[in-house]
């Protein structure tokens, strides 16, 4: 595998990762929503994939997951279990035959939760930086932000 020469932006990289990791991590751990949950990494990525995206067919989930299709139905048949979410069929407008996986109510709800509570946590923590600090966060986060919404890579593994 070929890779890039190092350059001095390589430890800031390392530093912005590893800062990254801790604010998620912080979020995660100090969320009361968070800590209450009795759900999968897997059903929980599924969870938040169905929220972003709507209704997804199996193949639809596992694609997005990078998993194949029996890990996908398994977590789909455990989301549906759980309460989390709902199949209906004759819903997918290329192929009526096709079930479609939805978010149910309780889902939708513990979504929801799961981003408000972080959210609000992380507007706390927002609000203790110094101005010129928040404003230059704030430039590279929009940076970033739109870096992302044009990149095409997906990193599986």
């Amino acid at each position: 595998m070929f890779r890039a020469p190092a350059t001095a932006a390589d430890p800031v990289i390392a530093r912005v990762v590893a800062d990254h990791r801790a604010v998620v991590g912080a979020l995660t751990s100090r969320s009361g929503a968070w800590q209450s949950l009795d759900i999968s990494m897997a059903q929980m990525k599924a969870l938040f994939v169905l929220h972003d995206l709507g209704p997804l067919t199996v193949g639809g989930l596992a694609s997005r997951l990078g998993v194949g299709l029996p890990a996908s139905s398994l977590l789909a048949d455990r989301l549906v279990s759980g309460g989390l979410a709902e199949r209906g069929r004759g819903e997918d407008a290329a192929d009526r035959r096709r079930t479609v996986l939805r978010l149910s109510e309780g889902g939708e709800k513990l979504a929801l939760r799961l981003r408000q509570g972080s959210a609000q946590l992380l507007g706390g923590w927002l609000e203790q930086l110094l101005p010129a600090d928040l404003e230059a966060l704030a430039r590279g986060l929009h940076v970033l932000a739109e870096v992302a919404s044009r990149s095409p890579e997906t990193v599986r593994g």
